[in-house]
């Protein structure tokens, strides 16, 4: 069974995610935004899985990967406000940042994990906000400084922040900058939104191919990670019962 492509951001950022679920090993998992499943297919190998993806393209290609699988639920739709059961973990790639009141949506996630664990990852550094941002509907990125103070605000603690990237995150993110080039973001952020998800992803059939070509570049950044070189923050942080 071919395993869908993740991004080669998604490649790098891995390591980091699957060391927090061997960690925690929860039963259960719920994704804001899973955009084209590729994340969502390894997690629903392991876990009992739900995912929430409002586009409706991305969606389409989520919910064929799961009924391959023959595991996982995939749902048409943005996150409720109110869950309709717990689960363990929730998890949140490249989404925070999309969202205005990011601290209001912290606030709802941990009501679908009380007790448990949000893990994200999130742009770095604002100082680096470019072309790219702006037309896949970036409000932020983030320092750890103001990815601590969001999670706090929303009653969470931290338990660890780490970085990714380094060095190769860096010649990736000048690739989709000069990509965007000069065009200009519509006026819709959501639609913008919708269709970051699915900008330059690769095939479905490529697998594993990129998460073995990015394997070495992940060894290189692992000094790193507890430093601000890198183009991203892998987060996990702890919700009150």
């Amino acid at each position: 069974m071919v395993t869908p492509a993740l991004s080669m951001s998604a490649a790098l950022r891995l390591a980091l995610i699957n060391r927090h679920l061997r960690a925690l090993n929860p039963a259960s998992v719920v994704e804001v935004g899973c955009g084209q499943g590729a994340m969502g297919y390894r997690l629903a190998r392991q876990f009992d899985y739900e995912g929430y993806e409002p586009d409706e393209v991305s969606f389409a290609s989520t919910h064929a990967h799961l009924t391959r699988l023959g595991r996982g639920k995939a749902v048409n739709a943005p996150l409720p406000e109110s869950p309709p059961q717990v689960f363990d973990m929730l998890v949140a790639f490249e989404v925070l940042e999309h969202i205005e009141d990011d601290i209001g949506a912290l606030a709802i996630w941990a009501s679908w994990v009380p007790g448990g664990h949000i893990m994200l990852s999130v742009p770095a550094h604002p100082e680096r906000f470019g072309p790219w941002d702006r037309i896949v509907g970036h409000y932020r990125r983030y320092s750890r400084e103001s990815l601590t103070t969001a999670f706090e605000s929303a009653g969470l603690s931290v338990v660890s922040i780490e970085a990714w990237g380094m060095p190769i995150g860096y010649l990736s993110e000048t690739v989709r900058n000069l990509c965007a080039g000069s065009r200009e973001p519509s006026r819709d952020m959501n639609a913008d939104t919708a269709q970051s998800g699915r900008l330059l992803q690769p095939p479905a059939w490529l697998g594993r191919a990129v998460e073995w070509s990015m394997a070495p570049f992940a060894l290189l950044q692992r000094p790193f990670r507890r430093s601000n070189f890198g183009t991203g923050y892998v987060a996990l942080a702890a919700v009150p019962e």
